[in-house]
């Protein structure tokens, strides 16, 4: 199991992570990383947090799993089972850390049980087209 065959939430976990860990950024989270002035006909600025940024990352993450998912030559449940791992991670992370109870960790939590089980639904269908019963 290559290092690109490990699911992106893995790397998204360890980067929220790091951001939660790094002793340097005060209130990291809270943080503008974008900032767009007169967004559309409004003439408001948009700011987009580092929690956003997480979401739009994690949306995007999903999008690349279901193709990898998809696209597969070979029947690979062995990184559909490490997906579900993930997603089990975090979800022991969200309901026994405090500072991964909010809505941003549990949206990504949401998408890493997405990721896995569509991985395996994906898998399984694969499986079944391939199979091909006596004539």
């Amino acid at each position: 199991m290559g290092i690109l065959s490990i699911t992106t939430f893995f790397w998204l976990l360890l980067a929220y992570m790091g951001i939660h860990f790094a002793p340097h950024l005060p209130g990291p989270f809270r943080s503008h990383v974008f900032s767009f002035n007169h967004v559309l006909f409004t003439h408001k600025t948009l700011h987009i947090t580092v929690t956003d940024a997480f979401i739009f990352v994690g949306i995007f993450f999903l999008l690349i799993e279901i193709y990898k998912a998809a696209t597969t030559k070979s029947f690979n449940s062995l990184e559909s089972l490490f997906s579900i791992v993930v997603a089990i991670m975090y979800l022991i992370m969200f309901i026994t850390l405090p500072w991964a109870h909010n809505s941003v960790f549990l949206m990504l939590t949401f998408m890493a049980f997405v990721d896995g089980l569509g991985g395996f639904i994906i898998e399984i269908n694969a499986a079944h087209r391939d199979v091909v019963f006596g004539k």
